[in-house]
């Protein structure tokens, strides 16, 4: 291998609307101004069986010359809207690239990551029998791929999100604090 040629690890946030993973964004932030490493955002959604049709007139239907474009724009969106979240903004120091991706998220993210890369993922909490396991697409990714995976679980919901202003310089954001 040529020097410079090496391909940087990096850390793969799975971005979705859920909360849990703005709380995983947040500890991923954290962690890359720790490492110094770079992250990549992703959001994969998932086309529609049917493919796209519009209607042109009764009886007449036309293809949509971009049919993808409306749930990039989106996926881009929510990105911009968990960054906003889950860290205010993104620090200065920390290399951030988005991606959107069409598929099924769990085998789509197994794909995106190898290596010395690792993943970072939030977990949902579904009653109290289902929080000790992670949620199904946390699941299925810590089997297929074959680099390290971080499940961040959503906190408890008497928790509040409360930013810590003299953690900020460390990626911290949010802490638990009892609701009264």
């Amino acid at each position: 291998m040529q020097a410079g040629t090496a391909r940087v690890p990096c850390l793969v946030v799975g971005v979705s609307r859920s909360r849990a993973s703005w709380w995983a964004l947040a500890w991923a932030v954290g962690e890359a101004r720790r490492r110094g490493a770079r992250l990549l955002l992703v959001n994969v959604y998932r086309p529609p069986a049917a493919g796209y049709a519009m209607t042109a007139g009764p009886g007449v239907f036309a293809r949509s010359p971009d049919p993808d474009a409306g749930r990039v724009a989106h996926a881009n969106a929510l990105i911009r809207t968990a960054i906003a979240e889950a860290v205010g903004s993104m620090p200065g120091d920390v290399s951030a690239e988005q991606q959107v991706i069409s598929g099924r998220p769990a085998v789509e993210l197994a794909r995106l990551v190898y290596g010395d890369d690792l993943l970072v993922l939030g977990s949902r909490h579904r009653g109290w029998l289902r929080r000790l396991v992670p949620g199904s697409v946390a699941r299925s990714v810590a089997r297929r791929t074959r680099c390290p995976v971080v499940i961040v679980p959503e906190p408890s919901p008497r928790a509040l999100p409360v930013p810590w202003t003299d953690q900020r310089a460390h990626g911290h954001w949010f802490r638990a604090a009892p609701l009264s």
